[in-house]
């Protein structure tokens, strides 16, 4: 098995030596001109982000300066699908989380799941994944990149919390960043400390969702302080404690009287109210040292501890209901359709269902301005462990209770659970320099490189299993022989280390005042190791398993070409391309068969994205439109797989990842701000997205597809759809602000959603019959007031109270678990800023 690293703050020595040298240079050296250095793009930022796109009207839209491409830019000036949203704007949409933050992006989708699970996201229609809730986090996957600050993350676990703002770019980023980006990349910039400054601000919100018995909160603090003229401290402390609307009974309808389970964790306990409650406390730490005009240094820690409980979903009857002692089943083909045990609001579940997560992340940043470069350099390293348990009775009684009966559902009170045990470190540093002049080139090199230790660890436990094991002869079961823990059937731990080195840069010329060109490149190579440690309590483990696999100067390409057809509208085009890496699985050994290196080891898959748009304003700046049509050329596209092996005449499954045939994703996006008057407004997004194979191919576990059955082989036929994204999807709204003669601003605001039908899982033939989730449309408003430092908001999600079906989650004899969208919630936001 590969050591697990521990990550140092060490670690960020390195980076700190290669500050104090410019330092100490920098401390004698006089500031002369008018130089901008990088580390002052969030003043300039603030200072300009609530500037006029067109000044020739009091009522033009508003905008908000970026630094996706690494310059403090417009976003309506930069020619790609790139879009961002406030501090101010997040909180009026109640954005906290990066599953809030999906929910209001038209090209990115995720099933709207518990706080408890990672989510499998789709960006453009690139994924594969059902959109379901898992527990296992090695079956989740996203074609989205994560960045917090300068650090790309392999989840978005943080909160949006003292954020100045959030970037979303849409398309493949590997010219700029560091993190292997298929579909987009979002980041979280948060407030830097503010020299010279004195700030305290206090943000709170209250609310109470229907069919909840408790008042939730979500309160942060953030205070700026000034240490002398050239330092400065910012930190922020947010808690959130939110409250369950979900019950959980521990016993199906079915299991009743003498068969009936006791309760986990109180065993006298058979049912627990808003059990799918919600917990958070984390914060930010920041010291900023302007050293002189020209360099400045930025040392910064983020923490935050997590514990989400239970699920949002309500158990409904299972199609193999046990409805007595004798094994009487009735079956229907489509569980999600069969009526709910108790209610929609009840989940069915044994056993304590939670996720405890903890993250840490401490980076150190020095910013230079060379004069005609701006040189900045970022280390950081995080530790993201994620500890859980689940129900897992369903698998139980196949994988266990189905053959000794010992352990059954029906002849004992046992049932199966299982734990995980999920952990992340990494080391990430990019060196980078930004060119300042004013002629017609413009460039980004840089240096980058990265250290990801991850392992997967999950377990399953049936009470009694060892015993009842031990009783039958003809199993020979030997715990000590087998390995493991006692009552623990199956462990599975998947490890990998990762390690990439990269140059990257883009060049951009400016052929006339109106037409530029650019071009980038990043080349890399990388080391991958995986490693794959099954433990069963058969002794049908494979044993360890590891893989490496190294690749030297690889290489991904960008080109760009945008012409200004008016000082205030662009046209572009753009050709770029992504990467994402490989992986192990846990296939085993079936009836002498091996299953083929390939089939173990997925490979790293890629995209190819051409894309044309236009942005830019009209009637003399009032109407920002921003449109853009793109196709998709996925390559060795990694999606889901599950071997079939058999334990004494029994199937089960072993699930995995595998690489699939070519498959291709098209679509159009739109975005646009009306401003009618001074007081009102209107906005509206859409995107259609279609994504299907582009080829028809055979995956085999053991060997090629000559002897399709005995080689256990699937084929994907060309045209059908992937799946887990709607083929249309809609963000409108209508906002109003004005000021009232006392000094009183206030403002009000209607949005509404809609997402097209959801196909749940891909669809491997044209004609194949998939679930499909219907179509929705829900609605949100709010109306504030602001005098002096402080505001009110009145607000309400899910005006209508709509309950479609946004996931959902197999649960077998449990029954099939629907998740609803969130019922209506009403809440009041207070803040004050001194």
């Amino acid at each position: 098995m590969l050591p697990f690293k521990k990550k140092r703050i060490s670690y960020l020595i390195p980076s700190m030596a290669l500050a104090l040298s410019p330092m100490a240079l920098a401390q004698t050296a006089q500031a002369e001109g008018d130089k901008v250095a990088v580390a002052k793009t969030a003043a300039k930022t603030e200072e300009v982000k609530k500037k006029k796109i067109s000044t020739g009207s009091s009522e033009a839209v508003e905008e908000i300066v970026v630094t996706a491409t690494r310059r403090a830019e417009s976003v309506a000036d930069i020619p790609f699908n790139i879009s961002a949203i406030s501090e101010e704007a997040l909180r009026k949409k109640n954005i906290t989380d990066a599953k809030s933050f999906i929910e209001q992006s038209v090209a990115i989708n995720a099933p709207a799941n518990s706080a408890r699970f990672n989510d499998s996201v789709t960006v453009r229609g690139l994924n594969v994944a059902r959109s379901d809730a898992n527990n296992l986090e090695q079956f989740v996957t996203t074609t989205l990149a994560y960045y917090l600050d300068e650090t790309p993350l392999p989840h978005m676990v943080y909160r949006i919390k003292d954020v100045q703002r959030v970037e979303t770019l849409l398309g493949p980023q590997g010219t700029l960043y560091g993190s292997g980006s298929l579909g987009g990349t979002v980041r979280y910039i948060t407030n830097d400390p503010k020299i010279g400054e004195t700030e305290f601000k206090v943000n709170t919100r209250v609310y109470n969702t229907d069919h909840s018995s408790g008042i939730s909160s979500d309160t942060d603090f953030v205070i700026n302080l000034p240490l002398g003229d050239s330092v400065a401290l910012r930190a922020s402390l947010a808690h959130l404690d939110e409250k369950g609307y979900i019950d959980r009974a521990v016993n199906p309808v079915w299991r009743t009287g003498d068969r009936a389970w006791e309760g986990d964790p109180n065993p006298n306990k058979t049912l627990y109210k808003d059990d799918d409650w919600h917990e958070s406390t984390g914060g930010k730490i920041a010291v900023l040292w302007e050293v002189n005009d020209d360099v400045s240094v930025k040392f910064s820690h983020i923490e935050q501890d997590r514990l989400a409980h239970g699920i949002n979903g309500g158990s409904r009857q299972s199609e193999y209901y046990l409805c007595d002692a004798d094994d009487t089943c009735m079956e229907n083909s489509l569980e999600q359709a069969l009526p709910y045990q108790y209610d929609p609001y009840t989940v069915v579940s044994r056993y304590e269902e939670f996720s405890d997560r903890k993250f840490s992340l401490d980076s150190f940043d020095l910013d230079w301005d060379l004069g005609f470069a701006a040189l900045h350099s970022s280390t950081s390293v995080y530790d993201d462990k994620n500890v859980g348990q689940a129900d897992y009775a369903s698998q139980g009684y196949w994988y266990y209770g189905s053959w000794i009966s010992e352990v059954s559902l029906q002849e004992s009170n046992n049932s199966a659970y299982m734990t995980s045990d999920n952990r992340y470190e990494g080391l990430s540093h990019e060196t980078r320099l930004v060119s300042t002049g004013d002629g017609p080139l413009s460039w980004v090199v840089g240096i980058y490189y990265t250290e990801q230790d991850r392992a997967w660890m999950f377990s399953e436990w049936m009470p009694n299993l060892d015993d009842a094991a031990s009783q039958i002869s003809w199993l020979g079961f030997d715990r000590a022989a087998v390995g493991g823990s006692v009552d623990e059937g199956y462990h599975e731990d998947l490890s990998s280390s990762y390690k990439e080195q990269a140059f990257f840069g883009e060049l951009t010329y400016a052929v006339t005042d109106r037409w530029d060109v650019t071009a980038g490149a990043r080349v890399f190579s990388y080391d991958d190791e995986n490693d794959a440690v099954i433990t069963d309590y058969l002794g049908l483990s494979s044993g360890n398993r590891i893989n490496k696999v190294s690749v030297d100067g690889e290489a991904f390409y960008k080109l760009n070409t945008s012409y200004d057809l008016t000082d205030d509208v662009m046209l572009y085009a753009t050709a770029s391309q992504g990467f994402r890496r490989g992986g192990a699985n846990s296939f085993k050994e079936e009836g002498g068969q091996i299953p083929t290196q390939e089939i173990q080891f997925y490979e790293p898959d890629s995209v190819d994205n051409y894309e044309l748009g236009m942005k830019g304003t009209f009637l003399d700046g009032r109407l920002y439109v921003a449109a853009n049509l793109f196709h998709m050329d996925w390559k060795d596209t990694q999606t889901y797989w599950s071997q079939t092996i058999y334990m004494y005449g029994v199937p089960f499954p072993v699930n995995g990842t595998t690489n699939g045939p070519d498959s291709e994703s098209e679509g159009l996006e739109l975005s646009a701000t009306y401003r009618v008057t001074d007081n009102w407004s209107l906005s509206w997004q859409s995107a259609k997205t279609e994504a299907r194979w582009a080829e028809t191919g055979d995956v085999c576990t053991y060997g090629p597809a000559d002897d399709y059955d005995a080689n256990d082989c699937y084929t994907y036929e060309k045209g059908a759809l992937l799946g887990a994204t709607p083929e249309w999807k809609h963000i409108y709204g209508v906002d109003f602000d004005s000021e009232l003669a006392n000094g009183v601003g206030i403002s009000a605001s209607l949005s509404g959603r809609y997402v097209g039908e959801v196909q749940s899982g891909r669809a491997d033939k044209l004609n194949a019959d998939v679930y499909t989730r219907d179509s929705y449309s829900t609605y949100d408003g709010s109306v504030s007031a602001v005098f002096d430092n402080y505001s009110a908001t009145l607000w309400v999600t899910n005006l209508t109270n709509s309950d479609a079906e946004t996931s959902g989650m197999n649960s077998g004899i449990l029954g099939y678990r629907t998740i609803n969208l969130r019922p209506r919630t009403m809440g009041l936001s207070l803040s004050y800023d001194f």
